[in-house]
């Protein structure tokens, strides 16, 4: 399956030129006074992208399938997407569609600069299922505005516009963040994706430690069969590999931070052993901790 990596030429990015930055941040306007394009038929067909998505609707017709859930009809709504979730579009007809979507790269921030803090900051980033909130007019209008400031400021030539934009996402995902606190507003298609996403923000929200299949089943409040049959059938895996996927993802980004030797990642995982890290680390991405490091060096 195709990964695209360059924000700048995906999907319908490439028709509204804006501000290069470095393939760190882009944001596209829909509006129906915005030339009609079709997207290439490859984004048609299911495909990945090693970058964030959070799209602010306050009208959408258009069918965009993320995952196992199809993306409703609904005004003034946010959907997240995050990075390796399977996305495609159908054919995108003229309309009177009104939003922004935002494209940004983790590495744009200077504290927030892998996934995994990023997630961990902001819970509607969810790797396994694509959150979409409808939130009230009040909520919604103060989150488009910034949006319509970002699209404005990333075509602007004045002077630190970087930082700018910059600031403004960053105060728009914490807009974001209060509008959808404890996933309020949240939209789900049926009791398997509402269940797999409070077990992501359980996942997410326990101080970077992780706990056993039963734990967490615990403090839901539910079976940990039932936990199980939940994830398998909105996700097709199992709740022990969505644990796994996110303590890789942390063990990854402790690896970033040079100054945490490898038996400081594997204690701060609750590892007895290095080795065992190790063989676990390996076992989930095919390279050594080490190996990792020196790669991304």
């Amino acid at each position: 399956m195709k990964v695209y990596s360059d924000i700048n030429s995906y999907f319908l990015n490439g028709t509204q030129p804006a501000n290069d930055y470095a393939n760190s941040f882009f944001v596209r306007k829909i509006a129906k006074e915005m030339e009609h394009v079709e997207p290439d038929g490859e984004f048609w067909e299911p495909h990945k992208r090693d970058f964030f998505e959070i799209a602010i609707l306050q009208k959408s017709t258009t069918n965009i399938k993320i995952g196992n859930q199809t993306l409703q009809q609904l005004k003034n709504s946010l959907a997240v997407v995050s990075p390796f979730q399977v996305i495609n579009y159908s054919k995108v007809p003229p309309n009177d569609d009104y939003g922004y979507i935002i494209y940004f790269n983790a590495s744009i921030f200077t504290n927030l600069n892998q996934s995994y803090g990023l997630q961990n900051e902001f819970p509607f980033f969810k790797i396994h299922t694509m959150p979409i909130y409808q939130l009230s007019e009040i909520d919604f209008k103060s989150i488009l505005v910034i949006a319509q400031e970002l699209y404005a400021e990333s075509r602007s030539k004045a002077i630190q516009s970087f930082e700018i934009v910059r600031s403004l996402l960053l105060i728009l995902l914490y807009k974001v963040k209060r509008s959808t606190q404890n996933n309020k507003g949240m939209v789900t298609t049926n009791r398997y994706d509402a269940i797999m996403s409070k077990f992501e923000h359980v996942i997410l929200s326990n101080d970077h430690h992780f706990l056993s299949v039963n734990d967490y089943a615990k403090k839901l409040h539910i079976s940990p069969i039932y936990l199980t049959e939940c994830v398998k059938n909105s996700t097709g895996k199992s709740a022990q590999r969505v644990i796994i996927d996110y303590k890789i993802m942390y063990a990854k980004t402790l690896l970033h931070q040079l100054d945490n030797s490898v038996a400081d990642v594997a204690y701060a995982l609750d590892f007895k052993e290095v080795a065992n890290f190790n063989q676990f680390f390996k076992r989930n991405t095919g390279l050594t901790a080490t190996q990792f490091r020196k790669r991304k060096k």
